[in-house]
């Protein structure tokens, strides 16, 4: 739940900064800040695609197994991931562009086109996944 809780505060928590403090500033922070991503594409140069209105965040995580797959797929909005364990090949059936993942490497999934992920490492691969939906919709649309 804590790498979960991480990849969700890097991912999402990288927005406008907050305004300046109204109250007396205390002890200096202890605390370290690394941009692990900053994009505005997906995998394939897609421009990201949120929706418009209402929105809610859902988080969750695919585990694949050695040697495994998910399902053919497409997102309509995008989907940002946290490669929790890898390498992770990402196939993108509509371009036939083939992107390898590694363990802690982040990025967005391609929206509208249809792409695979295979687990190419003994341990298989898990990923800590992130999408900004409208209420009660889903971002995942099988083949």
């Amino acid at each position: 739940m804590h790498k979960l809780l991480l990849a969700a505060a890097v991912i999402v928590g990288s927005g406008p900064a907050a305004g300046p403090a109204t109250t007396s500033p205390g002890p200096a922070s202890s605390s370290v800040s690394t941009q692990v991503v900053r994009t505005a594409q997906t995998l394939s140069g897609q421009a990201l695609r949120l929706p418009q209105g209402k929105a809610e965040m859902v988080a969750g995580t695919v585990e694949i197994p050695a040697g495994g797959h998910t399902t053919i797929h497409q997102h309509p909005w995008s989907r940002f991931v946290y490669v929790e364990r890898g390498p992770l090949k990402i196939v993108n059936e509509d371009t036939r562009q083939v992107d390898v993942l590694q363990t802690g490497q982040v990025f967005a999934e391609v929206v509208a086109q249809w792409h695979q992920g295979h687990a190419l490492g003994p341990e298989g691969a898990r990923v800590v996944v992130i999408d900004v939906v409208p209420p009660g919709e889903s971002n995942m649309k099988m083949r």
